[in-house]
């Protein structure tokens, strides 16, 4: 029996991760006509990731545990990872001709280690004649009965199709918006910190490795970078994401050494007549005891032995608990954006909108976010993947 409609005008709006996968796959089927809107080149967005070297995902088989590092969605994501988990976008990727190796921290790279690379083979699946790119950004989307009307300053035209895929911004959401659907208030996640203790700040360019941090009931671990007027750094950006929408200011309690008290008493107690900064250099780097000391008026050069009680609780507990305060989330220092379309409204086995036919919505558009390490690209790899199927 022929198809109804053998071909489908479709409008993905957006190139970035999402709706950049989503217009190379839809691109292989010659029933499907696409035109992406976006004033960026595809897969800009992917330049900077990785460092320069593209963290495509994370290499962890069980669903479950990989959907714990999403603050925002993880049960929606145990459906749609179901269906398509990072064992099946490391393959895609491979078929794309993107060859990917994992490393010691199971992050997972492309063997050329180029972002660069990455995207330079990912337009050329693009160089199709069913593929066409406006850089314009759309200005508004109605539905018009069985057909949406897209706008933007220089056209108005009609698809059968559309696809949301233009990020975690205001203009995106005002889209969504406009076609009926719910927005979660948006938050800035994984961003950096002001912290009131600006004597910290003289450190900027040391990173503190292995942390552990306490926020209220959250438990984080990893490294902190302190900048000129912020802290940054894959621990304080996880702080950020579980704290997105936690008043400020709030505690951060830090524990910077593996030794215990009982642990640093020793060491204190066998190296009397060493200085006070060498013995706690041990336990930390040495410009951050150093500000420690200068901070507290307590001089590093005098002996161990001669170390005062007050002194040595304030040493200990710089090392075991040290309080800091952050006052407020750096402006425009986000990776990514919590909140966005409710969840609720989206069918995540397809990623159409449960609300209006013929409306997908995938990538950071929708309430969710996850930690660094690859998890907010396979959520946009996941979910352009399954918009795909939906169109075989």
């Amino acid at each position: 029996m022929e198809q109804e409609s053998i071909y489908r005008n479709i409008a993905i709006i957006g190139l970035g991760a999402s709706g950049g996968l989503l217009s190379v796959l839809l691109a292989k089927n010659p029933y499907c006509n696409i035109t992406a809107f976006d004033e960026k080149l595809p897969f800009t967005s992917l330049l900077p990731t990785g460092g320069g070297r593209c963290n495509l995902t994370y290499d962890e088989d069980d669903i479950t545990k990989f959907a714990k590092n999403y603050p925002r969605g993880e049960k929606f994501l145990l459906s749609v990872f179901s269906r398509f988990s990072q064992k099946e976008t490391r393959k895609l990727f491979e078929d794309l001709g993107i060859k990917t190796y994992v490393q010691k921290d199971k992050r997972v790279f492309p063997v050329c280690d180029s972002s660069k690379k990455v995207v330079e083979i990912l337009r050329k699946h693009l160089e199709v004649p069913n593929f066409k790119h406006i850089k314009e950004n759309v200005l508004k989307i109605e539905k018009k009965e069985n057909k949406f009307q897209v706008t933007t300053k220089n056209s108005n035209n009609l698809y059968d199709c559309v696809i949301l895929a233009s990020g975690g911004n205001k203009e995106s959401f005002e889209l969504a918006k406009g076609l009926g659907h719910k927005i979660i208030t948006p938050a800035p996640s994984l961003c950096a910190l002001d912290i009131e203790e600006k004597y910290l700040y003289k450190l900027s360019g040391l990173t503190l490795k292995n942390v552990e941090a306490k926020v209220n009931k959250h438990n984080c671990f990893g490294d902190i970078l302190f900048a000129h007027k912020f802290i940054t750094g894959p621990c304080i950006f996880k702080i950020s994401a579980l704290c997105a929408y936690e008043n400020l200011p709030f505690e951060i309690k830090l524990k910077l050494t593996e030794y215990s008290k009982e642990e640093i008493e020793e060491t204190i107690k066998n190296n009397q007549k060493k200085s006070i900064k060498n013995v706690f250099s041990i336990f930390a780097p040495e410009s951050f005891i150093q500000e420690i000391l200068s901070h507290n008026n307590i001089d590093g050069a005098k002996q161990i032995a001669q170390i005062k009680k007050q002194e040595k609780e304030i040493l200990i507990n710089s090392l075991l608990n040290l309080k800091l305060h952050a006052k407020a989330r750096i402006k425009d220092s986000e990776i990514v954006t919590a909140g966005g379309v409710d969840l609720n409204e989206i069918n995540p086995k397809t990623m159409e909108s449960k609300l209006v036919k013929g409306l997908y919505i995938i990538g950071e558009m929708l309430n969710i976010d996850g930690f660094t390490g690859g998890f907010n690209l396979q959520n946009c790899w996941s979910g352009a993947y399954l918009c795909s199927k939906d169109f075989n």
